[in-house]
Protein backbone atom coordinates (compact mmCIF):
# COMPACT_ATOMS: atom_id res chain seq x y z
CA UNK A 1 0.00 0.00 0.00
CA UNK A 2 1.19 3.64 -0.38
CA UNK A 3 2.13 5.97 2.39
CA UNK A 4 1.76 9.26 0.77
CA UNK A 5 0.21 11.80 2.81
CA UNK A 6 -1.96 14.66 1.74
CA UNK A 7 -0.44 17.47 0.32
CA UNK A 8 -0.86 19.86 3.36
CA UNK A 9 1.20 22.94 3.40
CA UNK A 10 4.13 23.40 5.67
CA UNK A 11 4.08 26.71 7.68
CA UNK A 12 7.78 28.61 8.12
CA UNK A 13 8.76 29.39 11.29
CA UNK A 14 11.68 31.39 10.05
CA UNK A 15 10.89 35.52 9.22
CA UNK A 16 11.07 36.38 5.32
CA UNK A 17 11.42 32.47 4.40
CA UNK A 18 7.82 31.18 2.89
CA UNK A 19 9.52 28.77 0.61
CA UNK A 20 10.69 25.81 1.58
CA UNK A 21 8.88 26.39 4.62
CA UNK A 22 11.01 26.00 7.75
CA UNK A 23 9.23 24.75 10.67
CA UNK A 24 10.44 25.18 14.32
CA UNK A 25 12.55 22.72 16.13
CA UNK A 26 9.95 21.64 17.71
CA UNK A 27 7.36 20.92 14.77
CA UNK A 28 10.03 18.92 13.17
CA UNK A 29 10.92 16.59 15.61
CA UNK A 30 6.47 16.45 15.48
CA UNK A 31 6.66 15.78 11.49
CA UNK A 32 10.00 13.68 11.48
CA UNK A 33 8.24 11.35 13.96
CA UNK A 34 5.11 10.90 12.05
CA UNK A 35 7.25 10.55 8.82
CA UNK A 36 8.91 7.17 10.14
CA UNK A 37 5.60 5.66 11.51
CA UNK A 38 4.01 6.68 8.33
CA UNK A 39 7.05 4.78 6.78
CA UNK A 40 7.14 1.62 8.82
CA UNK A 41 3.62 0.93 9.46
CA UNK A 42 3.87 -1.00 6.56
CA UNK A 43 6.27 -3.59 7.67
CA UNK A 44 4.97 -7.05 8.17
CA UNK A 45 3.53 -7.81 11.75
CA UNK A 46 6.50 -9.90 12.81
CA UNK A 47 9.05 -7.00 12.17
CA UNK A 48 6.50 -4.67 13.89
CA UNK A 49 6.58 -7.33 17.00
CA UNK A 50 9.99 -7.02 17.07
CA UNK A 51 11.28 -4.02 17.14
CA UNK A 52 8.31 -3.94 19.56
CA UNK A 53 10.10 -5.94 21.65
CA UNK A 54 13.21 -4.43 21.56
CA UNK A 55 11.48 -1.01 23.02
CA UNK A 56 9.82 -2.93 25.51
CA UNK A 57 13.01 -4.42 26.73
CA UNK A 58 13.73 -0.95 27.44
CA UNK A 59 11.16 0.14 29.67
CA UNK A 60 11.06 -3.17 31.34
CA UNK A 61 14.54 -2.81 32.22
CA UNK A 62 14.41 1.04 33.55
CA UNK A 63 10.75 0.07 35.23
CA UNK A 64 13.08 -2.73 37.28
CA UNK A 65 16.25 -0.50 37.92
CA UNK A 66 14.51 2.63 39.07
CA UNK A 67 10.70 2.58 39.76
CA UNK A 68 9.77 1.34 43.66
CA UNK A 69 6.99 -0.31 43.49
CA UNK A 70 8.03 -2.44 40.41
CA UNK A 71 11.15 -3.71 42.64
CA UNK A 72 8.67 -4.58 45.39
CA UNK A 73 5.99 -6.28 43.16
CA UNK A 74 7.72 -8.27 40.59
CA UNK A 75 9.62 -11.92 41.30
CA UNK A 76 12.88 -10.51 42.78
CA UNK A 77 14.37 -13.65 40.25
CA UNK A 78 13.22 -11.61 37.43
CA UNK A 79 14.22 -8.25 38.89
CA UNK A 80 18.01 -9.73 39.31
CA UNK A 81 18.22 -11.23 35.95
CA UNK A 82 16.60 -7.84 34.03
CA UNK A 83 19.17 -5.77 35.96
CA UNK A 84 21.86 -7.75 34.84
CA UNK A 85 20.94 -7.10 31.22
CA UNK A 86 19.14 -10.29 30.96
CA UNK A 87 16.38 -10.30 27.59
CA UNK A 88 12.81 -9.41 28.36
CA UNK A 89 11.50 -12.62 27.29
CA UNK A 90 7.53 -13.33 26.30
CA UNK A 91 6.86 -15.45 28.76
CA UNK A 92 8.33 -13.77 31.46
CA UNK A 93 6.98 -10.58 30.36
CA UNK A 94 3.31 -12.80 30.86
CA UNK A 95 4.54 -14.05 34.58
CA UNK A 96 4.50 -10.35 36.05
CA UNK A 97 1.12 -8.82 38.01
CA UNK A 98 -0.86 -6.69 36.30
CA UNK A 99 -1.45 -3.10 37.66
CA UNK A 100 -4.91 -1.43 38.86
CA UNK A 101 -6.31 1.80 38.72
CA UNK A 102 -6.25 1.54 42.71
CA UNK A 103 -2.48 0.79 42.85
CA UNK A 104 -2.51 3.97 40.39
CA UNK A 105 -4.26 6.14 42.73
CA UNK A 106 -2.55 4.83 46.29
CA UNK A 107 1.01 4.66 44.79
CA UNK A 108 1.67 8.09 42.62
CA UNK A 109 4.86 8.56 44.85
CA UNK A 110 5.80 4.64 44.27
CA UNK A 111 5.42 4.10 40.55
CA UNK A 112 7.49 7.11 39.49
CA UNK A 113 11.22 6.70 38.36
CA UNK A 114 14.29 7.93 40.37
CA UNK A 115 15.80 8.44 37.41
CA UNK A 116 13.94 9.79 34.07
CA UNK A 117 16.50 10.54 31.27
CA UNK A 118 16.94 14.09 31.00
CA UNK A 119 17.14 14.21 27.40
CA UNK A 120 13.39 13.13 27.38
CA UNK A 121 12.69 16.58 28.13
CA UNK A 122 10.39 18.38 30.83
CA UNK A 123 7.89 16.05 33.25
CA UNK A 124 4.50 17.28 33.47
CA UNK A 125 1.84 15.74 35.61
CA UNK A 126 -1.40 14.70 34.51
CA UNK A 127 -4.83 13.52 35.79
CA UNK A 128 -8.44 11.08 34.75
CA UNK A 129 -11.34 10.99 36.49
CA UNK A 130 -12.59 8.47 33.77
CA UNK A 131 -16.40 8.16 33.68
CA UNK A 132 -16.37 7.03 37.78
CA UNK A 133 -15.29 10.04 39.24
CA UNK A 134 -12.38 8.67 40.88
CA UNK A 135 -9.13 10.38 39.80
CA UNK A 136 -5.76 9.13 38.83
CA UNK A 137 -2.66 11.06 38.70
CA UNK A 138 0.11 10.21 35.92
CA UNK A 139 3.44 11.86 35.45
CA UNK A 140 4.76 11.86 31.67
CA UNK A 141 7.89 13.70 29.63
CA UNK A 142 7.95 15.58 27.47
CA UNK A 143 8.49 13.14 24.28
CA UNK A 144 5.00 11.54 25.27
CA UNK A 145 3.68 14.93 24.00
CA UNK A 146 5.50 14.70 20.85
CA UNK A 147 4.48 11.39 20.42
CA UNK A 148 0.93 12.16 20.97
CA UNK A 149 1.23 14.60 18.57
CA UNK A 150 2.80 12.56 15.93
CA UNK A 151 -0.17 10.07 16.17
CA UNK A 152 -2.63 12.63 15.85
CA UNK A 153 -0.70 13.78 12.55
CA UNK A 154 -1.41 9.81 11.44
CA UNK A 155 -4.99 10.21 12.42
CA UNK A 156 -5.19 12.83 9.87
CA UNK A 157 -3.65 11.45 7.59
CA UNK A 158 -5.30 8.05 7.32
CA UNK A 159 -8.45 9.92 7.03
CA UNK A 160 -6.82 12.03 4.52
CA UNK A 161 -8.00 15.59 6.35
CA UNK A 162 -8.19 18.92 4.87
CA UNK A 163 -6.38 20.74 7.70
CA UNK A 164 -7.33 24.05 6.18
CA UNK A 165 -11.24 23.65 6.62
CA UNK A 166 -12.96 24.55 9.73
CA UNK A 167 -12.76 22.19 12.96
CA UNK A 168 -15.92 22.16 15.52
CA UNK A 169 -15.35 20.57 18.58
CA UNK A 170 -18.33 19.70 21.36
CA UNK A 171 -16.43 18.64 24.41
CA UNK A 172 -16.03 19.60 27.69
CA UNK A 173 -14.72 23.05 28.81
CA UNK A 174 -15.21 26.66 27.96
CA UNK A 175 -15.90 28.28 24.87
CA UNK A 176 -12.95 29.11 22.71
CA UNK A 177 -11.83 29.74 19.29
CA UNK A 178 -8.15 29.63 17.34
CA UNK A 179 -6.91 30.71 14.08
CA UNK A 180 -5.60 27.18 14.39
CA UNK A 181 -6.18 23.29 14.82
CA UNK A 182 -3.91 23.00 17.87
CA UNK A 183 -0.46 21.81 18.74
CA UNK A 184 -0.31 19.13 16.66
CA UNK A 185 -0.80 20.83 13.10
CA UNK A 186 1.18 23.71 14.10
CA UNK A 187 3.72 22.95 10.96
CA UNK A 188 1.28 23.62 8.75
CA UNK A 189 -1.31 26.28 7.57
CA UNK A 190 -4.68 25.15 8.94
CA UNK A 191 -8.24 26.20 9.27
CA UNK A 192 -9.55 27.84 12.22
CA UNK A 193 -10.98 25.97 15.32
CA UNK A 194 -14.02 26.65 17.46
CA UNK A 195 -14.99 25.17 21.09
CA UNK A 196 -18.44 24.68 22.30
CA UNK A 197 -19.08 23.40 25.94
CA UNK A 198 -21.05 20.33 26.14
CA UNK A 199 -22.82 21.73 28.83
CA UNK A 200 -25.06 23.76 26.22
CA UNK A 201 -27.95 22.88 25.01
CA UNK A 202 -28.07 20.78 21.94
CA UNK A 203 -30.63 22.57 20.14
CA UNK A 204 -28.05 25.79 20.87
CA UNK A 205 -25.16 23.20 19.52
CA UNK A 206 -26.80 22.54 16.35
CA UNK A 207 -27.44 26.44 15.82
CA UNK A 208 -23.88 27.09 16.60
CA UNK A 209 -22.57 24.47 14.08
CA UNK A 210 -24.89 25.79 11.07
CA UNK A 211 -22.85 29.40 12.00
CA UNK A 212 -19.69 27.86 11.93
CA UNK A 213 -20.30 25.99 8.84
CA UNK A 214 -17.57 23.22 9.91
CA UNK A 215 -15.71 20.81 7.66
CA UNK A 216 -15.04 18.55 10.74
CA UNK A 217 -16.80 17.75 13.66
CA UNK A 218 -15.44 16.37 16.79
CA UNK A 219 -17.62 15.46 20.15
CA UNK A 220 -18.73 12.43 22.51
CA UNK A 221 -20.38 9.68 19.72
CA UNK A 222 -23.79 9.81 22.35
CA UNK A 223 -23.80 13.77 21.54
CA UNK A 224 -22.94 13.26 17.53
CA UNK A 225 -26.42 10.83 17.60
CA UNK A 226 -28.60 13.67 19.31
CA UNK A 227 -27.16 16.28 17.18
CA UNK A 228 -27.25 14.14 13.96
CA UNK A 229 -31.13 13.15 14.85
CA UNK A 230 -32.06 16.79 15.73
CA UNK A 231 -31.08 17.72 12.97
CA UNK A 232 -32.30 15.28 10.80
CA UNK A 233 -35.97 16.20 12.42
CA UNK A 234 -35.56 19.86 11.47
CA UNK A 235 -34.11 19.57 8.04
CA UNK A 236 -30.37 20.56 9.01
CA UNK A 237 -28.00 19.55 6.71
CA UNK A 238 -24.41 21.36 7.24
CA UNK A 239 -23.48 20.98 3.65
CA UNK A 240 -19.66 21.81 3.97
CA UNK A 241 -19.34 18.95 6.34
CA UNK A 242 -17.08 16.39 5.76
CA UNK A 243 -16.58 13.97 9.20
CA UNK A 244 -18.01 13.33 12.03
CA UNK A 245 -15.07 12.35 15.24
CA UNK A 246 -15.78 10.79 18.03
CA UNK A 247 -13.65 10.15 21.17
CA UNK A 248 -14.10 8.87 24.93
CA UNK A 249 -17.26 6.50 24.31
CA UNK A 250 -17.58 3.79 22.65
CA UNK A 251 -18.96 4.19 18.68
CA UNK A 252 -21.57 1.98 17.31
CA UNK A 253 -23.40 1.41 14.35
CA UNK A 254 -26.53 3.54 15.15
CA UNK A 255 -24.23 6.65 15.53
CA UNK A 256 -22.69 6.17 11.66
CA UNK A 257 -25.91 5.82 10.38
CA UNK A 258 -27.10 8.59 12.12
CA UNK A 259 -24.51 11.03 10.84
CA UNK A 260 -24.65 9.39 7.36
CA UNK A 261 -28.76 10.01 7.21
CA UNK A 262 -28.68 13.33 8.33
CA UNK A 263 -25.93 14.86 7.04
CA UNK A 264 -23.82 12.43 4.65
CA UNK A 265 -20.50 12.30 6.34
CA UNK A 266 -18.69 9.15 7.69
CA UNK A 267 -17.91 8.90 11.31
CA UNK A 268 -14.47 8.16 12.71
CA UNK A 269 -13.02 7.82 16.13
CA UNK A 270 -9.53 7.02 18.42
CA UNK A 271 -9.15 4.88 20.96
CA UNK A 272 -7.74 6.44 23.80
CA UNK A 273 -6.60 6.80 27.58
CA UNK A 274 -5.27 10.22 29.30
CA UNK A 275 -2.50 7.45 30.77
CA UNK A 276 -1.16 7.02 27.38
CA UNK A 277 -2.61 8.88 24.78
CA UNK A 278 -3.32 6.67 21.44
CA UNK A 279 -4.24 3.22 21.67
CA UNK A 280 -5.51 2.53 18.12
CA UNK A 281 -6.92 4.55 15.26
CA UNK A 282 -9.40 3.38 13.21
CA UNK A 283 -8.51 2.11 9.72
CA UNK A 284 -9.70 3.89 6.81
CA UNK A 285 -9.90 0.40 4.91
CA UNK A 286 -11.32 -1.96 6.81
CA UNK A 287 -13.16 0.20 9.61
CA UNK A 288 -11.12 -1.90 12.47
CA UNK A 289 -8.70 -0.36 14.34
CA UNK A 290 -4.95 -0.62 14.54
CA UNK A 291 -3.14 -0.72 17.68
CA UNK A 292 -0.54 2.01 17.87
CA UNK A 293 2.65 -0.38 18.50
CA UNK A 294 5.37 2.32 18.72
CA UNK A 295 3.51 3.73 21.90
CA UNK A 296 1.82 0.63 23.36
CA UNK A 297 2.00 -2.99 23.51
CA UNK A 298 -1.99 -3.40 24.33
CA UNK A 299 -3.01 -6.81 25.22
CA UNK A 300 -6.46 -8.54 25.28
CA UNK A 301 -6.62 -11.58 27.19
CA UNK A 302 -8.95 -13.82 28.65
CA UNK A 303 -10.26 -14.49 32.18
CA UNK A 304 -7.07 -16.88 32.67
CA UNK A 305 -4.33 -14.40 31.67
CA UNK A 306 -3.95 -15.60 28.39
CA UNK A 307 -3.95 -13.85 25.41
CA UNK A 308 -7.28 -13.98 22.90
CA UNK A 309 -6.93 -15.02 19.71
CA UNK A 310 -9.08 -12.93 16.62
CA UNK A 311 -12.46 -12.74 17.52
CA UNK A 312 -12.41 -13.43 21.02
CA UNK A 313 -13.38 -10.44 23.61
CA UNK A 314 -10.98 -10.22 26.75
CA UNK A 315 -9.75 -6.96 28.92
CA UNK A 316 -7.74 -4.56 27.96
CA UNK A 317 -4.05 -4.44 29.37
CA UNK A 318 -1.37 -2.11 28.35
CA UNK A 319 1.80 -0.86 28.88
CA UNK A 320 3.47 2.27 27.59
CA UNK A 321 6.57 2.15 26.04
CA UNK A 322 7.80 5.53 25.94
CA UNK A 323 7.07 6.63 29.27
CA UNK A 324 10.46 6.76 31.33
CA UNK A 325 8.94 9.08 34.47
CA UNK A 326 6.39 6.70 35.28
CA UNK A 327 6.22 3.50 33.21
CA UNK A 328 2.96 1.90 33.65
CA UNK A 329 3.69 -1.75 33.05
CA UNK A 330 0.87 -4.40 32.04
CA UNK A 331 -1.70 -1.66 33.18
CA UNK A 332 -5.53 -2.70 33.47
CA UNK A 333 -7.28 0.00 31.83
CA UNK A 334 -10.92 -1.60 32.71
CA UNK A 335 -11.71 -1.95 29.01
CA UNK A 336 -12.61 -4.79 27.06
CA UNK A 337 -12.01 -5.51 23.51
CA UNK A 338 -11.88 -7.90 20.54
CA UNK A 339 -8.76 -9.14 19.30
CA UNK A 340 -9.22 -8.97 15.43
CA UNK A 341 -6.56 -10.83 12.44
CA UNK A 342 -4.40 -8.75 10.35
CA UNK A 343 -5.93 -6.14 8.56
CA UNK A 344 -6.51 -6.47 4.50
CA UNK A 345 -5.48 -2.35 4.46
CA UNK A 346 -1.54 -4.30 4.51
CA UNK A 347 -0.55 -2.39 7.71
CA UNK A 348 1.49 -4.53 9.86
CA UNK A 349 0.40 -3.04 12.98
CA UNK A 350 -2.22 -5.45 15.45
CA UNK A 351 -5.90 -5.42 14.77
CA UNK A 352 -9.00 -4.68 17.64
CA UNK A 353 -12.35 -5.32 15.82
CA UNK A 354 -14.04 -3.55 18.59
CA UNK A 355 -13.58 -1.64 21.65
CA UNK A 356 -16.61 -2.42 23.97
CA UNK A 357 -16.00 -0.10 26.45
CA UNK A 358 -15.99 -0.74 30.65
CA UNK A 359 -15.76 -3.48 32.31
CA UNK A 360 -17.77 -2.33 34.85
CA UNK A 361 -20.62 -1.51 32.76
CA UNK A 362 -21.72 -5.46 32.27
CA UNK A 363 -24.95 -6.31 32.64
CA UNK A 364 -24.69 -9.28 35.46
CA UNK A 365 -27.51 -11.90 36.22
CA UNK A 366 -28.08 -13.49 39.70
CA UNK A 367 -25.99 -16.96 38.17
CA UNK A 368 -23.15 -14.72 38.07
CA UNK A 369 -23.08 -14.21 34.11
CA UNK A 370 -22.15 -11.13 32.51
CA UNK A 371 -23.21 -9.84 29.40
CA UNK A 372 -22.72 -6.56 27.24
CA UNK A 373 -25.56 -5.26 26.73
CA UNK A 374 -26.71 -3.82 23.38
CA UNK A 375 -29.78 -2.63 22.30
CA UNK A 376 -32.17 -2.52 19.30
CA UNK A 377 -33.19 1.11 18.86
CA UNK A 378 -31.89 4.72 17.83
CA UNK A 379 -32.23 8.28 19.77
CA UNK A 380 -34.84 10.44 18.01
CA UNK A 381 -34.44 8.59 14.70
CA UNK A 382 -36.43 5.74 14.34
CA UNK A 383 -38.48 3.24 16.71
CA UNK A 384 -42.34 3.28 15.57
CA UNK A 385 -44.46 3.32 18.43
CA UNK A 386 -41.67 3.07 20.75
CA UNK A 387 -42.07 7.14 21.13
CA UNK A 388 -39.92 7.44 17.51
CA UNK A 389 -38.08 11.28 17.18
CA UNK A 390 -39.64 12.26 20.65
CA UNK A 391 -36.94 10.37 22.49
CA UNK A 392 -34.08 12.61 22.86
CA UNK A 393 -31.51 10.42 25.09
CA UNK A 394 -32.31 7.21 27.21
CA UNK A 395 -29.95 5.26 29.27
CA UNK A 396 -30.39 2.04 31.22
CA UNK A 397 -29.75 1.50 34.11
CA UNK A 398 -29.14 -2.04 35.97
CA UNK A 399 -30.67 -1.78 39.30
CA UNK A 400 -30.97 -4.83 40.74
CA UNK A 401 -29.71 -8.76 39.87
CA UNK A 402 -33.12 -9.21 37.76
CA UNK A 403 -34.28 -5.80 37.23
CA UNK A 404 -33.45 -2.70 34.47
CA UNK A 405 -34.76 0.50 33.60
CA UNK A 406 -34.76 2.36 30.50
CA UNK A 407 -34.91 6.31 31.63
CA UNK A 408 -35.61 8.85 28.80
CA UNK A 409 -36.00 12.36 27.77
CA UNK A 410 -38.41 13.15 25.46
CA UNK A 411 -39.79 16.26 23.85
CA UNK A 412 -43.54 15.04 25.09
CA UNK A 413 -44.75 12.18 27.55
CA UNK A 414 -45.18 8.67 25.90
CA UNK A 415 -47.91 6.65 25.69
CA UNK A 416 -48.53 3.48 28.01
CA UNK A 417 -48.30 1.62 25.06
CA UNK A 418 -45.47 3.41 23.47
CA UNK A 419 -43.43 2.86 26.82
CA UNK A 420 -44.34 -0.79 27.06
CA UNK A 421 -43.13 -1.21 23.42
CA UNK A 422 -39.84 0.75 24.78
CA UNK A 423 -39.37 -1.88 27.36
CA UNK A 424 -40.23 -4.59 25.48
CA UNK A 425 -37.08 -3.70 22.74
CA UNK A 426 -34.48 -3.28 25.97
CA UNK A 427 -36.48 -6.94 26.98
CA UNK A 428 -35.80 -8.58 24.23
CA UNK A 429 -31.52 -7.97 24.24
CA UNK A 430 -31.56 -9.34 27.69
CA UNK A 431 -31.28 -12.82 29.63
CA UNK A 432 -34.30 -14.27 30.41
CA UNK A 433 -35.91 -13.48 34.25
CA UNK A 434 -34.73 -9.53 33.98
CA UNK A 435 -38.07 -7.13 34.20
CA UNK A 436 -37.56 -3.86 32.38
CA UNK A 437 -39.57 -0.86 33.54
CA UNK A 438 -39.46 2.88 31.83
CA UNK A 439 -38.80 6.36 33.91
CA UNK A 440 -39.13 9.60 31.85
CA UNK A 441 -36.73 12.20 33.04
CA UNK A 442 -36.14 16.09 32.58
CA UNK A 443 -32.41 15.42 31.76
CA UNK A 444 -29.34 12.58 32.04
CA UNK A 445 -26.20 13.70 33.28
CA UNK A 446 -22.97 12.98 31.94
CA UNK A 447 -20.19 11.70 34.47
CA UNK A 448 -17.22 14.23 35.84
CA UNK A 449 -15.27 14.35 32.31
CA UNK A 450 -18.21 15.09 29.94
CA UNK A 451 -19.44 11.53 28.60
CA UNK A 452 -22.36 9.90 28.46
CA UNK A 453 -22.30 5.96 29.42
CA UNK A 454 -25.95 4.68 27.43
CA UNK A 455 -25.41 1.58 30.32
CA UNK A 456 -24.94 1.57 33.59
CA UNK A 457 -24.53 -1.20 36.08
CA UNK A 458 -25.32 0.10 39.16
CA UNK A 459 -25.99 -2.79 41.48
CA UNK A 460 -23.43 -2.81 44.30
CA UNK A 461 -22.07 -6.04 44.56
CA UNK A 462 -21.86 -8.80 41.92
CA UNK A 463 -22.31 -12.62 42.81
CA UNK A 464 -19.58 -14.77 42.46
CA UNK A 465 -19.72 -17.33 40.57
CA UNK A 466 -19.86 -21.00 41.91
Amino acid sequence: MSNDVPAWRLKSSLSGIEWPAVPDVRGSLVYSLFRQMETEQWLAPRDIAARQSVQLEQIVRHAALTVPWYREHWPPGLLAQWCDGAPVTAHDFACLPSLSRRDLQAQFAQLQSGAVPSEHGPLADGSSSGSTGTPVRFRKTYLNQLIWEALTLRDHAWHRRDLLQTLCIIRRGDADEADNWGMPTRMFHTGPAYLCPVSVDVEAQLAWLVQRAPGYLLTYPSLALQLASLARQQGVRLPGLREVRTFGEPLDAQVRDACREAWGVPVNDTYSSEEFGYLAIRCPHSGHYHVQSENVLLEVLDDDGNVCAPGAIGRVVVTGLLNFAMPLIRYELGDMAEAGPPCSCGRGLPVLTRILGRTRNMLVTADAKRYWPTFGFRDSATGEGSGGPRIIQRQVVQTALDQVQIRYVSASALSPEEETTLTAQVAQRLPPGVNVTAQRLDAIARSANGKFEEFVAAIATAPQAP
